[in-house]
């Protein structure tokens, strides 16, 4: 998976280029698909000057709000809801007429997927909102 820092959208898997934009990740390519660096001309294996345009480069803040934002809130909740779900299939098994703490612990879980996609969801605006304010200047 990969995120563009141009258009701001993640393409699925390890593709070279977004499938939105269509700009390359972090480096030049040629027709042919060599790799060349962001300051080439032309291209070091075959000689080519048509080379694609590289996204934007990501800022520090950018990869901060990502890791800190989304990624590690992400992974808490999965890691706790996947415990939940193996507590909660054990309770099943061993007792069932007592299941109503791990159901309402299941609804907390719940309501902290809502807030994650929320708070998410509202970063991603303001990302975009931030963008486009500095494209306008």
């Amino acid at each position: 998976m990969r995120f563009c820092f141009s258009c701001r959208r993640i393409t699925s898997g390890k593709p070279s280029y977004c499938n939105h934009c269509g700009r390359s990740y972090d480096v030049k390519r040629c027709q042919r698909g060599h790799a060349n660096p962001r300051g080439a001309e032309v291209c070091s294996e075959c000689g080519s000057r048509n080379l694609s345009m590289p996204q934007s480069r990501g800022k520090i803040s950018l990869w901060l709000l990502m890791v800190f934002g989304f990624i590690l809130p992400f992974v808490a909740l999965l890691i706790v809801t996947l415990g939940y779900m193996y507590t909660f299939a054990q309770a099943l098994i061993q007792n069932p007429s007592g299941l109503l703490p791990q159901m309402l612990t299941g609804l907390g879980l719940g309501l902290l997927w809502l807030l994650w996609v929320l708070v998410s969801s509202a970063l991603r605006r303001l990302l975009y909102r931030s963008d486009s304010d500095e494209k306008r200047k």
